[in-house]
């Protein structure tokens, strides 16, 4: 059975950035995760997690995404995930 980190990798960046987002600007969304993880970091960390797997064992032999090499998307996918998630929290901060 193959396996593609790079593929899972750039989903999980993704669902990454979706689920701070979300948690941070839906209150009972956190709270779910809190209830059901006992910590809204943990749950986004168990969801990212599974998503990894999933995603790199259902793409595992697709080797381009988005026009561009899975290794390449993966890599611009972790950066814009943490892009957006710092200009998330200094927009928050800030307004």
């Amino acid at each position: 059975m193959k396996f593609n980190f790079y593929n899972g990798a750039t989903i999980s960046a993704w669902l990454l950035a979706v689920l701070v987002i979300v948690a941070e600007l839906v209150a009972p969304f956190k709270d779910a995760l809190k209830n059901v993880f006992t910590h809204h970091w943990i749950g986004k960390v168990v969801l990212v997690f599974i998503a990894f797997f999933v995603f790199a064992f259902l793409f595992k032999d697709k080797k381009s995404l988005f026009g561009m090499s899975d290794e390449k998307a993966a890599w611009y996918s972790t950066l814009g995930s943490l892009a957006i998630i710092l200009l998330f929290y200094v927009y928050e901060f800030v307004v």
